[in-house]
């Protein structure tokens, strides 16, 4: 089955090096979107999130740093940054704090590509099912190329993290996985906040419907993890 492509939004101020950056993702058959600024890349933001970001650090309108956590308030989404700014210490904030990877200009764009497809992989490719639908039962069914979870109340809009998280525990039914598993999965650090991971556990919860004194899907082991629970087979949408 043909994997859909991925959204890949390109916020650069130099008109030259978007456009050759988008000609090269677009050849790999990206879906890419652009703007010059980062007001405008705020704006779209509020409006659609792609499954990752290229931003260069130098845009107009805003210090780099700020414009990365203001885009961390709007979403989960990854940020690799492109950018010709020469301070080490910046770099090593960015990565500490916002950016899944770093990239310096001058850069050689088949590169960049390919750095961005790692970071795909790691982020949303690798953990996409084997087909467009999950139809968890008849009361909720989950989308993760859209990452959308529909209840018979509605469609709710899943976060990147959120996706990841409920994609991990969809892909692992039945089992039982380790709080630490899970922050190594998603946050790279098996020792970040238990805390971070209850707040994301709780989001989703919301979202598929799940009530969260008594949950139907997302169960909590106590001491242990978390697990997610699925009475009826798995049926993989047409």
């Amino acid at each position: 089955m043909h994997t859909p492509a991925a959204t890949v939004m390109v916020a650069d101020g130099d008109a030259r090096d978007r456009h050759l950056l988008r000609d090269h993702l677009e050849r790999e058959e990206f879906h890419v979107r652009e703007v010059g600024d980062g007001l405008r890349l705020l704006a779209y933001l509020q409006r659609d999130m792609p499954h990752l970001l290229v931003v260069d650090l130098q845009l107009p309108a805003m210090d780099g740093m700020e414009l990365c956590r203001r885009i961390k308030q709007l979403g989960d989404v990854p940020i690799v940054v492109l950018t010709a700014l020469e301070d080490e210490e910046v770099k090593l904030k960015a990565l500490d704090l916002y950016a899944e990877d770093y990239i310096q200009k001058p850069a050689k764009y088949p590169e960049v590509v390919a750095r961005i497809r790692r970071v795909l992989r790691r982020t949303w490719l690798s953990c996409l099912p084997s087909g467009p639908t999950f139809y968890v039962d008849e009361g909720l069914s989950l989308d993760f190329y859209r990452r959308e979870a529909r209840t018979p109340d509605g469609v709710s809009r899943l976060t990147p993290m959120e996706s990841r998280l409920l994609q991990l525990l969809v892909r692992n039914s039945g089992q039982v996985l380790p709080s630490e598993l899970i922050l190594e999965r998603l946050w790279g650090d098996p020792h970040s906040s238990p805390a971070c991971l209850w707040e994301y556990v709780r989001r989703v919860r919301h979202k598929i419907g799940d009530d969260a004194a008594r949950p139907r899907y997302l169960l909590n082991e106590p001491g242990l993890g978390y697990r997610f629970s699925m009475v009826l087979p798995v049926a993989v949408g047409q």
